[in-house]
């Protein structure tokens, strides 16, 4: 299979709903999360060994450790956005709760996986991998800018994930590697007051624009 047939098949198999390919995933990933926190040295072999697959399979799924991590990361934004959405739409919560408790969930999840975060990082690739963490946060955050602004054009959608993702990357990715004494808290506070007022204010009616 050539190189770009078994990057095609990977990402298939990243989206898979068969629960064996999930979990064998899951397996690779909480292998390669235990390395990771233990401090030993990660290596394709280690994680085959820890999570009990073949090393055929782990290439199956994953080109190296680097995407490994990125998928790990790729789950815990995949996960708020849904919660997010959800809260969003059943929720009696005001926006400016739903935006405190998600960037919460945010940062909490990011300390869990922050040895994910620091590997990707780590890597040669590291602004690369520092892009496909932001466009992936933005093709998540789409679903709750539309549950927001369901009248807007497919640009503003676009435009709007893209700003509001690489600017919370951006500041999350800092955070992870050096916090500078900055607290939870503090990044809460400090994020709630930079996102767009419509995701976070229940004064703020939005006026959409037809630019088509």
């Amino acid at each position: 299979m050539t190189t770009s047939g078994q990057e095609g098949r990977r990402r298939q198999l990243a989206m898979a709903s068969d629960p064996r390919v999930a979990r064998t995933r899951r397996d690779i990933v909480a292998a390669c999360r235990d390395l990771l926190r233990s401090d030993r040295p990660v290596s394709v072999a280690a994680i085959c060994t820890r999570a009990n697959v073949g090393r055929s399979t782990f290439y199956t799924h994953f080109a190296t450790v680097g995407d490994v991590a990125v998928a790990a990361v790729d789950q815990l934004f995949d996960s708020l956005t849904a919660k997010d959405i959800e809260r969003r739409e059943e929720s009696s919560l005001s926006r400016s709760e739903i935006v405190r408790i998600g960037l919460a969930d945010l940062l909490r999840g990011a300390v869990e996986e922050r040895p994910f975060f620091l590997y990707a990082l780590a890597a040669p690739a590291a602004e690369r991998v520092r892009e496909r963490f932001a466009s992936d946060l933005a093709s998540s955050l789409q679903h709750t800018i539309r549950a927001e602004r369901p009248s807007a054009s497919e640009a503003f959608y676009r435009t709007a994930a893209d700003f509001t993702a690489h600017g919370a990357v951006g500041a999350l990715l800092d955070w992870v590697a050096d916090p500078a004494g900055r607290t939870e808290a503090q990044m809460i506070d400090f994020l709630s007051e930079l996102l767009p007022r419509w995701l976070t204010d229940e004064t703020v009616v939005a006026v959409e624009t037809d630019h088509s």
